[in-house]
């Protein structure tokens, strides 16, 4: 699971990186997931960088020690 919480983060922060750049020409997927290039969005990047401190904090809670 924890290789799971990290590539998510990774994902994460990558879409949150496009979504700011908006590097992609636009079309219907790219404006559904906030890359294209036709205007700027707040919300998207907001939210992956969330969902990637969200996979980061889940990381941390699977890295303890079970508790006995």
């Amino acid at each position: 699971m924890k290789s799971l919480a990290i590539a998510l983060a990774v994902i994460f922060v990558l879409c949150g990186i496009l979504s700011i750049l908006h590097p992609l020409e636009a079309n219907a997927m790219t404006r559904a997931l906030g890359f294209s290039s036709d205007k700027v969005h707040e919300k998207h990047p907001f939210l992956y960088f969330v969902l990637a401190v969200l996979a980061l904090i889940w990381l941390r809670f699977q890295s303890a020690a079970p508790a006995r």
